[in-house]
């Protein structure tokens, strides 16, 4: 792993869990439009951050299993 990648990796990470939690706890305030634009641009963002821990030697296989899990939990969510 390079240390650029582990970095990205590191930002991708803590900029989805700021979102993800403020999404959790604003969702049900936003007007519906504006909930489904940030659930989709915060799955983006997560599908990045898994596409980039999956390049990584060794993958981060707990990181992988914990972007899948919220992955699913935001899909599931309208």
């Amino acid at each position: 792993m390079s240390d650029e990648e582990i970095q990205a990796l590191n930002q991708i990470t803590a900029i989805i869990d700021e979102k993800a939690a403020k999404y959790k706890d604003e969702r049900h305030h936003m007007p519906r439009a504006r909930a489904l634009a940030e659930r989709e641009a915060l799955l983006k963002l997560i599908d990045d951050g898994l596409s980039l821990a999956r390049n990584l030697r060794p993958p981060p296989a707990d990181l992988i299993r914990d972007f899948e899990r919220l992955s699913s939990e935001f899909r599931r969510m309208a």
